[in-house]
């Protein structure tokens, strides 16, 4: 190959490189042409909220923040002021319009009295139920079947028990040995059911009679939710085990529509609307060593559409348009403070970091603005989240490649264009007498290392002829700068190895017998 070309073939090999890694950059999101942002509104003390909501609890069209922990629940109006807040014992709490005036109210399931039950309307409790049957506090929910709402009651040891909205039970069942670990409405043929889940792995429907309808066991349960999914009257129940296993049950009959085994334990399940397609959902799934996953379900069965990480536990997972484009993001808190939104395809936007692990995130409008709420271990912020899009920045690490493999071609242009390098001649001009008789001395020592090397089949022939040539050829320029200066030089000679003729030392053919004596 030309030393001329070697340059060009190298730099080809390396653009093509350069542009491989640019495609992977500018296609594959690592380099995002959308960045979102977030700045604090106002915050407040709340330490390790369990429960928490952005709704309108006072009627007056405007949403405030609920919040509960394990001993308080709390309202906030849009500023971040107090507008009421109770102490309660291991309290457990819902949302629901219970007193049928159009206000949603907060249902309290918690252990003073006894087992009790409070409904706070508009800022004013009421004990509803009392010395209920039923033990700790684990989840409760607001069921509304057909017949009319329910308060649906779970504890720590696998009972249940329902009361409605007057507090007079209407049943009671002993569903599991272990704590009730999810609680969600599901519909069953367009009427209203309850799905519920315990943590040694039972998960059932139960009509408002309290009749199971279907019942199943999986492995240990962390996470269950209820959704219609794809809006045909049947909700598909979703759980997330402790051992990873990830399941979509239909609620009619508990049949299997999908499953998978993610690798480590579900720590939150949520839908979130990826695509902007209202015919079906998206699944966002949270996981205990931080990973994510993201399915789509069609009706029939789900398929992934991508995974990501966070650096430990996912703690929640909520969905906010924030670019307003009819695709949600999906917002994900860790236990370690750090706070992420992924967008449709997967990429990851990072929001400033939290001191203490999050325990919950929310999404409304507090006093006219849309934002983000986020609660960690010590307090609840208040934060307005900002988009902002640079036109055509995906491509540019492909007009980075480009310029940078030109810049490679032209390098291998000017070293295709350098002269080589002329050979290194002995040069015998203008030289003294005893500069040329050295020189002439190295190139006699020359011409014997040469000699010696082939008779020791240390050189080829092709390479001692070649070096031989040109050492009898610098000698011969010797020669001739030794009568130019006018001195005097001996003529050397040698004898031929074929008839013993004497020969001046140079010939490379012996006159007598005509024998190559290069060779």
């Amino acid at each position: 190959m030309s030393k001329k070309i070697i340059p060009f073939v190298v730099a080809i090999i390396m653009s093509c490189l350069v542009m491989a890694v640019a495609a992977v950059f500018a296609f594959g999101g690592l380099v995002a042409a959308e960045k979102f942002g977030s700045s604090s509104a106002w915050s407040q003390p709340y330490n390790t909220a369990e429960s928490m909501k952005v709704i309108d609890l006072t009627g007056d069209g405007q949403d405030e923040l609920f919040i509960q922990n394990t001993s308080n629940v709390s309202v906030f109006d849009g500023a971040g002021n107090i507008l009421w807040n109770f102490d309660y014992s291991t309290p457990k709490t819902t949302l629901g319009d219970v007193n049928n005036d159009g206000v949603e109210d907060i249902i309290v399931y918690h252990s003073g009295a006894g087992s009790a039950v409070d409904v706070i309307s508009k800022g004013q409790a009421q004990t509803i139920a009392k010395s209920l049957s039923i033990g700790t506090p684990a989840r409760n929910a607001v069921i509304r079947f057909p017949s009319g709402p329910q308060i649906v009651l779970g504890d720590s040891s696998g009972a249940l028990l329902s009361v409605g909205t007057n507090g007079q039970t209407t049943w009671q069942n002993v569903f599991s040995s272990e704590e009730i670990r999810g609680m969600d409405d599901a519909l069953v043929g367009g009427q209203m059911h309850v799905a519920v889940a315990s943590h040694d792995g039972t998960v059932a429907v139960i009509d408002e009679q309290g009749n199971v309808i279907w019942q199943i066991r999986q492995e240990q349960l962390r996470r269950m939710r209820a959704f219609d999914l794809n809006g045909d009257g049947n909700s598909e129940v979703i759980t997330g085990g402790e051992y990873g296993a990830f399941f979509i049950y239909s609620a009619v009959d508990g049949s299997v529509l999908f499953n998978q085994s993610l690798g480590q334990a579900v720590s939150e399940v949520r839908t979130v609307e990826l695509n902007g397609d209202p015919s079906s959902r998206e699944i966002v799934v949270g996981g205990k060593e931080g990973g994510v996953w993201a399915f789509s379900f069609d009706g029939v069965t789900a398929h992934q559409l991508w995974t990501g990480s966070l650096s430990d536990k996912v703690t929640e997972i909520s969905g906010l348009d924030i670019n307003e484009d009819g695709k949600e993001e999906a917002v994900l808190g860790d236990d370690l403070g750090k706070v992420a939104i992924f967008t449709e395809d997967g990429t990851r936007n990072n929001l400033p970091s939290h001191s203490s692990g999050i325990t919950r995130i929310d999404i409304g409008k507090l006093g006219g603005e849309r934002y983000v709420v986020i609660a960690d271990y010590n307090q609840v912020e208040v934060t307005k989240v900002n988009f902002s899009s640079i036109p055509g920045f995906k491509f540019v690490p492909l007009l980075v490649g480009l310029i940078v493999s030109a810049v490679m071609l032209v390098i291998a242009a000017i070293l295709a264009s350098i002269p080589p390098k002329p050979e290194l001649k002995v040069s015998f001009q203008d030289k003294s007498r005893e500069s040329l008789e050295a020189e002439r001395r190295m190139l006699k020592e020359s011409i014997a290392d040469v000699e010696r090397l082939r008779k020791s089949g240390e050189m080829t022939g092709e390479s001692y002829l070649a070096r031989l040539k040109r050492l009898r050829a610098d000698l011969a320029e010797n020669e001739t700068a030794f009568k130019t200066a006018g001195f005097q030089i001996r003529v050397e000679t040698f004898k031929c190895p074929n008839c013993g003729g004497t020969l001046e030392l140079g010939m490379d053919k012996c006159e007598y017998c005509g024998q190559v004596t290069l060779s």
